[in-house]
């Protein structure tokens, strides 16, 4: 076996704003999460009527479904609400890395 150089397996690395698919699910759901808050008075004008009507809801509250679904989709379907969810991870990485350098160079330093 043939050890690989540790620059060439540096360059194998993927760009710190590229997401695995763990990042971009919570990217997703924190998207969903935004989008929930953002339309939190038609979410809360479908739930009271929902519980006004119970197994009638569907009929009895199409209005407020309708006006809940358009909101939540609004957010959900514009890119660039998830690109800026994606933005809030990378840079969370990126905070990350540079903690990790700092924390790598005092290292260094107090072994000099």
């Amino acid at each position: 076996m043939s050890q690989e150089d540790p620059a060439t397996k540096h360059s194998r690395k993927l760009p710190i704003w590229v997401l695995g698919p763990r990042e971009e699910k919570a990217a997703r759901s924190n998207l969903k999460t935004f989008a929930y808050s953002q339309c939190a008075e038609y979410v809360q004008a479908m739930a009271e009527c929902s519980k006004l009507h119970g197994l009638k809801v569907f009929p009895a509250c199409d209005k407020q479904r309708d006006k809940m679904g358009e909101c939540i989709l609004f957010y959900q379907t514009d890119p660039k609400y998830l690109d800026e969810e994606r933005d809030k991870i990378v840079q969370e990485k990126l905070g990350k890395l540079e903690k990790q350098l700092k924390d790598q160079k005092r290292q260094q330093d107090g072994h000099r």
